[in-house]
């Protein structure tokens, strides 16, 4: 199902600042409440943000009952020791968002995700606090690797 839901340039711009220059740790994107029809960047993240500001940021659209899409450059150590990074997609669906803002954003991700071209690593769909739980987080990260 299509929305026909727009996507602002800076959205792609942004996505590759975190690709290819780690200029932000994590970017929400979303509908701003004045134009329903265009998926726009509503914040970007220095480096230093933690995993915990993220999570901070989405339980906080939560309580406005909103809805949100999010890149997240993910750190993470292998078995072995290595450090990691991957670029996670995010669908930030929680229970308490109206039935038109789930509708809108689970019609508009793939208009998204097209604009934002490769570079992500997983997605994650999560509808609530325990979904973003860290180590359910790096189980879906590492869930492919050997």
């Amino acid at each position: 199902m299509a929305s026909g839901a727009k996507v602002d340039n800076e959205c792609k711009t942004t996505f590759q600042d975190v690709k290819l220059g780690r200029k932000y740790r994590y970017v929400l994107y979303g509908f701003p409440a004045t134009d329903l029809t265009t998926i726009a960047v509503l914040k970007t993240a220095e480096p230093s943000a933690t995993y915990e500001d993220f999570v901070q940021d989405l339980v906080d659209a939560e309580k406005s009952k909103e809805c949100r899409y999010a890149v997240f450059d993910a750190e993470y150590q292998t078995s072995d020791g290595q450090t990691r990074n991957k670029i996670l997609f995010f669908m930030w669906n929680p229970e308490g968002s109206s039935i038109r803002q789930k509708m809108l954003y689970s019609a508009s991700k793939d208009a998204l995700k097209k604009a934002l071209g490769e570079g992500v690593a997983k997605e994650v769909q999560a509808n609530d606090q325990g979904d973003l739980n860290w180590k359910h987080i790096l189980e879906i990260i590492t869930r492919t690797e050997r």
